[in-house]
């Protein structure tokens, strides 16, 4: 008998006009991705307190399903608008998104397809978004995905050939540029951004699956990192002097993402101290700009 290995591992998705609903005959796309741990189905445990004078344990219930998935990736253009849509709960206009609070979820499948066997997480919606740019690397990120239900395992896919994904380059380090303020700053050694959309799942009576799913407020945070040229950002945080980052990745043939956190506070900085450098990390939170009406916005360029 065979067993499953994770390179013939694929996830396919299709959006939702309902909530927790695969639409009928779904046409589904091929999701870029770089492993995790698939879809979890996580419950409660829940034990009896029943006292016996054999000192066993009488039974053992199933609690509340709390589904999800994590979808580890290396962002490359074209393959994760969809998614993007779903963290920053809008759509696309004019190539730009804000963050908005239309929600948009996912049925997504995760097939074994040596093995043919397949499970089905419906009601996927993006919970968080994480974004790492670092020297000498590949621009990697993931998403975190909470859910209505997941399915058994079944030995038919939802979709027996779902559109590919985008063939485009992942981006890098090399190309692209960033900003604070209106200063361009060549002396970055890293940035970190995540999105956290605090999504609660709400259970009723008389159900394991989650009755809803229920947005919090959307925090925007991250780190940036630097040589210590000068203690102009130190100081903003001394000062607690409000400012903006920008930054874009470009993948060498037009392709380009610009995520802009127009108004920013620094929250802290630290300074890694060796021999031949020193590093300043300065931890940031993105809060809500009156002029471009959001905490983080992102622009694309499709070739």
């Amino acid at each position: 008998m065979a067993i499953a290995v994770g390179s013939r591992r694929q996830l396919i998705y299709v959006a939702e006009s309902t909530l927790g609903t695969t639409p009928t005959a779904p046409v589904c796309k091929v999701l870029r991705n770089t492993g995790g741990n698939g879809i979890q189905l996580n419950r409660d445990t829940l034990q009896s307190n029943e006292m016996r004078s054999d000192r066993a344990i009488a039974d053992v219930k199933y609690g509340n399903k709390k589904p999800s998935l994590t979808v580890p990736f290396e962002f490359s253009a074209e393959s994760y608008d969809d998614l993007l849509e779903s963290a920053l709960f809008e759509a696309w206009e004019t190539n730009v998104l804000k963050q908005g609070v239309k929600l948009q979820s996912f049925t997504i499948e995760e097939g074994h397809t040596d093995i043919g066997q397949y499970q089905v997480l419906t009601g996927a919606v993006v919970n968080s978004l994480s974004l790492s740019v670092r020297v000498n690397s590949i621009v990697t990120g993931s998403f975190a995905l909470i859910g209505k239900n997941a399915s058994e395992y079944s030995d038919t896919s939802i979709d027996s050939t779902p559109d590919p994904a985008s063939t485009k380059t992942p981006f890098d380090s090399y190309t692209g540029s960033l900003k604070e303020g209106v200063n361009t700053i060549a002396v970055v050694t890293g940035i970190d951004l995540t999105l956290n959309n605090n999504i609660e799942q709400l259970f009723a009576l008389y159900n394991d699956a989650p009755y809803d799913i229920a947005p919090g407020r959307a925090q925007v945070s991250g780190n940036v990192s630097l040589y210590f040229e000068d203690a102009s950002l130190i100081n903003k945080y001394i000062k607690d002097t409000a400012t903006s980052l920008e930054f874009t990745l470009q993948d060498g043939a037009g392709n380009s993402y610009t995520f802009l956190i127009p108004r920013v506070k620094f929250s802290g900085y630290d300074k890694a101290i060796s021999e031949n450098q020193i590093v300043i990390t300065l931890p940031f939170q993105g809060l809500y700009d009156s002029t471009e009406k959001t905490a983080l916005k992102v622009t694309r360029v499709k070739k």
